[in-house]
């Protein structure tokens, strides 16, 4: 009577612990307090699309409308149209050789891509099997290394920026402006962001999540709503966002395991935020994303 009631007390004494211990953990998790991933995460993952093979190295993207997203990759001159709601490659452009395409927008029935040496590609009409390309030299090179492209439909122009040196100074990374009335460039970027803005400053210097002292930009884009101007970066993942002057807003820190190198940003037209991420360190995906407030 005595063994069974003594085997009986100690299971009841496990099955406790272990009830305490499973509390414990949820609450840990759940408390921001003493889980600090937790903290970090002022963000939320609405949606994921894994990425077929062919978009492994997926390196910008742009809204095409009815649920379709333009795409291109690192190592070919195509332009993928991803469709969100089948998961599907649904058709492909091939408007150039292999090279280093990082950018891609949208105006009307043409697309623009940006290739890491500077170069722009207008392919007009780029959905029909008659498509035309042209292409324009900017004053960009490979030591720019050119990977954010927009538009920006207020002033009828596309913005593009530099990821590891401006044209200018040292100092900065600069916005520049590509008229499409004109097809040039503006001299001067329209706005800056300094390197040694106070936004960018560490917060914890033995956080391996802090921000450097830098921005290293990915790719750009603009709120369709209030014009606010998104900036995402992959080497340190990371979204800054500004307003049109440049003025600093708020910067985001992105958690790696989450977002394994971030290097297209896209808005639908009612302000839904898209983020792709190349495969390099994981499977290639496009996230919806929402921000918290």
């Amino acid at each position: 009577m005595n063994l069974r009631y003594n085997e009986n007390r100690i299971a009841f004494l496990i099955i406790i612990s272990v009830l305490l211990l499973v509390s414990f953990l949820w609450f840990a998790f759940e408390n921001p307090s003493l889980n600090p991933r937790l903290e970090k995460e002022n963000y939320t993952i609405v949606r994921k699309w894994e990425m077929p093979k062919e978009l492994d190295e997926i390196s910008g993207i742009t809204w095409v409308g009815e649920n379709r997203l333009a795409c291109v990759q690192d190592e070919e001159g195509i332009i993928f149209i991803y469709d969100l709601a089948t998961n599907t490659v649904e058709k492909t452009v091939n408007f150039s050789k292999s090279g280093d395409y990082e950018g891609i927008t949208v105006v009307d029935s043409t697309a623009f891509v940006l290739r890491s040496d500077g170069q722009l590609f207008e392919v007009i009409n780029f959905l029909s099997d008659n498509f035309e390309v042209k292409t324009y030299h900017t004053p960009f090179s490979g030591k720019n290394n050119m990977e954010s492209l927009t538009f920006d439909k207020k002033n009828n122009r596309l913005l593009l920026m530099p990821k590891n040196k401006d044209l200018k100074s040292k100092d900065f990374m600069g916005i520049y402006a590509f008229s499409l009335e004109t097809k040039k460039m503006e001299a001067n970027p329209i706005l800056t962001i300094r390197h040694n803005d106070p936004i960018f400053e560490r917060k914890d210097k033995d956080d391996d999540q802090s921000t450097s002292n830098a921005i290293h930009p990915a790719d750009l884009a603009i709120h369709p709503v209030d014009g606010t101007i998104y900036i995402v970066e992959g080497k340190n993942p990371q979204l800054l966002i500004a307003d049109s002057s440049g003025q600093t807003l708020k910067l985001y820190n992105l958690l790696q395991d989450t977002f394994n190198q971030p290097e297209g940003i896209i808005f639908s037209p009612e302000g839904t935020l898209y983020i792709s991420n190349e495969g390099k360190k994981g499977t290639a995906n496009i996230l919806e994303v929402e921000l918290d407030k």
